[in-house]
């Protein structure tokens, strides 16, 4: 029989993980927003969330020893991926190491470091997986690899660190539900993007030194569903993509796609 003091080992995971957890501060010339960081390389760059740093003028990271360094958006894979990486001078950091997020199992203990409300600097929760491999539409993309966990996570929480007792990095949290799609009160329901995507998203954009080349139909569209149909023309089809705008002289133009249009069938699939 192996004994394990989880209290010992949750302390001894945060003290490794929590210098390497950072606030991230973004401003505009009209707003302030605090977001939360992992340090993931010794040459400065540093993972985050793209929704916490996007159509920011000025950003800047302060350590857990109070330090404050101002940082460089080098890149992000929005809206596919919730992921941007950031630089900072690349003196004294402390580099989180990385777990396989695909050895994770269901009811392993995690815990939460970030900056909850943009003030509890360094805050730690704790809980389990509560599941994985979830399908989750984040930013209009479905991921089918997201972590559910019951650790607490709230706004200032993004971007942080969902680490294991050994404080190795295994998910980067990113949402939470806070109610059904009946609007029932939801708790102890966040999601977390998977360290192994989280991290060769990061790879890629540090290599690009910015955005991840991507193909693009160069459109806008929205799901059709009931609620969608019901504000449109009837229409022949109870399924696919509405077209809201096209890019002049873009790809889906080119190929006589119009606004209004419904997108059924990609390919021969």
């Amino acid at each position: 029989v192996v004994e394990v003091d989880i209290t010992s080992a949750v302390t001894d995971a945060v003290q490794k993980a929590r210098p390497a957890v950072v606030r991230v501060e973004s401003a505009t010339r009209r707003t302030f927003d605090v977001g939360s960081g992992v340090v993931i390389s010794a040459e400065g760059y540093i993972l985050t969330n793209a929704h916490v740093v996007m159509g920011t003028d000025q950003l800047k990271v302060v350590f857990a020893d109070g330090s404050e360094r101002p940082a460089v958006l080098i890149g992000h894979d929005y809206p596919f991926n919730d992921i941007a990486v950031l630089q900072v001078a690349p003196v004294g950091l402390t580099v989180m190491e990385a777990a396989d997020s695909d050895a994770l199992q269901p009811g392993e203990t995690v815990i939460a470091i970030g900056n909850p409300l943009g003030e509890l600097y360094g805050s730690v929760t704790v809980g389990v997986v509560s599941g994985l491999n979830r399908s989750r539409l984040l930013d209009g993309v479905r991921h089918d690899d997201i972590i559910q966990t019951d650790a607490a996570v709230n706004s200032g929480n993004s971007g942080g660190a969902l680490v294991n007792l050994a404080g190795q990095l295994v998910g980067i949290p990113t949402t939470i539900l806070r109610q059904s799609g009946t609007g029932q009160p939801v708790e102890g329901v966040a999601f977390a993007i998977p360290s192994n995507r989280a991290l060769e998203i990061a790879n890629r954009i540090i290599a690009a030194r910015g955005p991840i080349a991507r193909p693009s139909l160069e459109l806008e569209h929205i799901d059709l569903n009931e609620e969608v149909a019901a504000r449109l023309p009837a229409l022949a089809v109870s399924s696919g993509a509405v077209v809201l705008t096209i890019v002049q002289g873009g790809a889906a133009a080119q190929a006589g796609i119009r606004a209004g249009d419904v997108i059924v069938q990609f390919g021969d699939d």
